[in-house]
């Protein structure tokens, strides 16, 4: 039975219960509506991470480079900056707020565990997600805390004052006065337990998005069983691209080569 007719002097008239609204209620509270927002969130956030990695590899280019392209970032784009930001949080709650309920989902359907859990196909990073997840969501609120809000650690002066990395200062070369997220960022890889922590929570990342971009991919359905092994070489390859490029800054750093 058509669940619309066409009017032909007016709008397309829907059967009660099939609005738009109304599919898109049963759609979203589905458990395949829900894995699909999941996959789809997942990659969205992935392509914020490789403009991020990329963003922060300007450190490479000096404190000018970096330092202008924080400027235009947080002071040329205006509004549009927070925007970003609120869709960026929209996105990670929805992914992580999802995930959760999916796995409580699958707990309570199986509220008696198997007697001999054995897998023929699961890897341990898919066995992990789980944890991986909820680590780096761990470690994304101490990357805000330490970097974005200056609370978790402070820069020292070369006279040995400790001040807020928000109150560095630098000057471009046109005079403009701006923060110093260059020297921010040699302030906070230049202490040995704060860079061992991003090494570890990077490997984590690693792991995370390595099973979970290949996963996303089918899920939305855009890999069969035919392209499976391309479709984990990508994620692999991609993960392992974010995994070295956030690395590189950190050894860079306790390497001397960014001063």
């Amino acid at each position: 039975m058509s669940t619309a007719a066409i009017n032909p002097k007016g709008p397309r008239v829907y059967a009660a219960g099939n609005t738009p609204a109304a599919w898109a209620s049963t759609y979203l509270t589905s458990t395949v509506g829900q894995k699909i927002l999941v996959g789809t969130t997942g990659l969205l956030l992935v392509g914020f991470l490789i403009g991020h990695m990329i963003g922060n590899l300007k450190v490479f280019s000096g404190p000018e480079s970096l330092n202008r392209y924080a400027y235009f970032l947080k002071h040329d784009i205006g509004a549009l900056l927070w925007i970003a930001r609120a869709g960026l949080l929209a996105l990670f709650v929805t992914h992580v707020v999802l995930a959760l309920y999916l796995k409580r989902k699958a707990a309570v359907a199986r509220p008696v565990g198997y007697h001999k859990y054995r897998t023929a196909q699961a890897s341990l990073p898919s066995k992990t997600m789980l944890w991986t997840g909820l680590v780096t969501l761990a470690f994304t609120v101490f990357h805000l805390a330490h970097y974005t809000f200056g609370w978790a650690h402070g820069a020292t002066l070369a006279d040995g004052t400790v001040v807020n990395y928000l109150d560095l200062p630098y000057t471009l070369a046109d005079g403009t006065v701006v923060h110093d997220v260059y020297r921010m960022v040699l302030a906070g890889f230049g202490t040995p337990w704060i860079s061992a922590l991003y090494v570890v929570c990077q490997l984590l990342l690693f792991i995370h998005l390595g099973h979970g971009i290949q996963s996303a991919l089918q899920t939305l359905g855009l890999v069969g069983k035919r392209f499976t092994p391309a479709a984990k070489a990508l994620g692999w390859a991609v993960a392992g691209t974010i995994f070295v490029g956030n690395l590189a800054i950190v050894v860079a750093v306790w390497a001397g080569y960014v001063k």
